[in-house]
């Protein structure tokens, strides 16, 4: 044989019968690695949504009210700010949760969130 060789590929029709009685039993699935139906292809949790929910959405709402009540009470008020002392301590420590549990992109986004809060709740304590 020459040392390139290639021998011819095979089918299915080359694999011979089994005997009697040790073959597959009638009615079970046929050859390959094929799931049954009913069940999810990919694993669940991989999808960008996913990293938007849970512990790192309530950062990001935590986020978005330590940073939003501020501007709108300030831009609305006649010279006062609502401003909160701990929710971004809360929503900062939510992100870090999320970051370490997976959901680094919302994590993230609500550690931003809440440390913008914060310098903003720390300003307007001072100059108030």
């Amino acid at each position: 044989m020459p040392p390139n060789y290639q021998p011819p590929p095979r089918s299915f029709s080359d694999i011979p019968p089994s005997a009697q009685g040790y073959g597959m039993p009638p009615g079970a699935p046929g050859y390959g690695n094929v799931p049954p139906a009913g069940y999810p292809q990919a694993r669940p949790g991989i999808s960008l949504r996913s990293q938007f929910t849970g512990i790192a959405m309530w950062s990001i709402i935590l986020g978005l009210v330590s940073v939003g009540v501020p501007l709108v009470t300030g831009l609305m008020g006649n010279g006062g700010a609502y401003f909160f002392y701990v929710l971004p301590i809360f929503g900062f420590i939510r992100g870090v949760q999320a970051v370490t549990r997976g959901q680094v992109i919302g994590g993230v986004v609500g550690i931003v969130l809440n440390v913008l809060g914060g310098i903003l709740s720390i300003s307007l304590a001072l100059i108030h």
